[in-house]
């Protein structure tokens, strides 16, 4: 096959909102500008997830405080009709996840799921019997490879943890038993913590219109800090806690939950670190997340479980050429929506650079393109260093800031709160746009 016909394999792993982003930004932009010589390669671009939908995470702590607040068909969206409007692109779905990746040999192995795996089991020769195939491994080489696996809650309520089914079915769990609960504990006070005890002391105790909210609960919300929100200015941390206890919400500081046992019975027994044992009919683990990364090599995470990564040009440096992290995932990220969002950009002009190296090196491999290379610059990426946050936390209101700027309750409300901004997700995010 001459070079003119082959198809170099354009690989991302993961398909939320840095995925997403990325996959609908190449196949929109990137793919344009390629195939600059008649030496040049075609492209394939290949779009890896264990699950079909998004969750729209953002709106998880109104998704669990009732059934019918946000349905199932607003909070988790199909990812492949966003890419019907791509009509002639040479692109690939795959539900699976990786497992490993070769640097060296410039590879990722996936284990396929799903539709993806029992269409491909049907298609390979397996040296299995049919009725021990479950799942089908498969090893695709890549030209170029964007990690966006992300991160995930410890909660499957409040992130996906692989198939979109397995968290509608820890939600539609969460909602039985919480019709007939007494007693909530939640743990963690951050923004997903603070969010999820509001919401549910909202709607479980002032929140009458909401059939089948049953009878009111003692939601306790322990910190494990000085005090809500450390990270973001003292004045909001302490609103938040204003607003929690009005509607309320037992708040516990300075103390950290070391493990949460259920019993036959269903109630958990959450054991303190102050050599106490708190019980609940409910328990919701919010204290922050991991990053999805068991697949990578050691030596190319930090200390913390986070992607290498060139804080200024995003590529992973240290993983060969062409591989970049974006997202969660990338250890140049807060864990914020913005970071994605002010990094797809940058990661994408310089992934154009790197395909458009390699193309003028393909046309001319003895040299006389240097000129053209070098008049290539990359992009540099800047964090925004000034916080963007908002917690919604009563039903008209919660506390919150933009760019730094503190917001007014209302505004919470009015920007975020009154639907969770959930429209943005059907409309936006599987189109790989910014929905703020």
């Amino acid at each position: 096959m001459s070079q003119s016909q082959e198809r170099l394999n354009i690989v991302v792993l993961g398909a939320s909102f840095a995925g997403l982003s990325i996959a609908h930004h190449f196949l929109d932009h990137t793919i344009k500008r390629l195939s600059t010589t008649p030496t040049s390669p075609r492209y394939r671009l290949i779009l890896v997830s264990p699950s079909t939908h998004i969750y729209w995470n953002i709106g998880a702590p109104r998704v669990l405080a009732a059934p019918n607040l946000i349905p199932h068909t607003d909070a988790f969206i199909p990812i492949e009709p966003g890419f019907h409007r791509h009509k002639g692109a040479d692109f690939t779905f795959i539900q699976g996840f990786a497992t490993g990746i070769d640097v060296s040999a410039s590879t990722v192995t996936l284990v396929l799921i799903g539709a993806t795996a029992s269409k491909r089991a049907s298609q390979l020769a397996t040296r299995r019997s049919r009725s021990n195939v479950e799942d089908t491994i498969q090893t695709i080489p890549y030209h170029a490879l964007i990690l966006a696996t992300g991160s995930q809650a410890h909660s499957p309520l409040l992130s996906l943890h692989g198939p979109h089914e397995r968290t509608v079915a820890a939600l539609e769990s969460f909602h039985k038993r919480l019709t007939a609960a007494k007693s909530i504990v939640v743990c963690g006070g951050g923004p997903s913590g603070v969010e999820t005890a509001g919401q549910l002391a909202t709607y479980s105790n002032h929140g009458s219109e909401v059939k089948g909210s049953g009878q009111p609960k003692k939601i306790t919300l322990i910190t494990g800090t000085a005090r809500c929100l450390t990270g973001l200015s003292e004045t909001i941390g302490h609103k938040a806690e204003t607003q929690l206890k009005r509607l309320g919400v037992d708040v516990i500081h300075k103390v950290r939950v070391l493990g949460a046992n259920e019993d036959p019975s269903g109630t958990v027994h959450c054991v303190l670190a102050d050599d106490t044992t708190l019980e609940a009919d409910l328990y919701i683990a919010a204290t922050g997340v991991v990053p999805n990364t068991a697949y990578m090599p050691t030596k190319l995470l930090d200390a913390a479980g986070y992607i290498r990564t060139n804080a200024g040009t995003l590529r992973v440096d240290q993983a060969g050429p062409r591989v970049f992290a974006v997202g969660d995932c990338a250890s140049y990220s807060g864990n914020y929506v913005l970071d994605v969002y002010d990094a797809v950009p940058v990661a994408m002009h310089n992934l154009l650079n790197d395909l458009l190296v390699h193309e003028l090196r393909l046309a001319s491999p003895y040299g006389g393109n240097e000129d053209e290379i070098d008049a290539l610059e990359d992009a540099v990426y800047e964090k925004n260093q000034k916080i963007s946050q908002l917690c919604p936390i009563g039903r008209f209101g919660g506390v919150g800031c933009v760019f730094g700027i503190r917001v007014p309750s209302l505004g919470v409300w009015a920007f975020k709160g009154r639907d969770y901004r959930v429209g943005k997700a059907k409309t936006v995010v599987v189109n790989g746009n910014n929905p703020y």
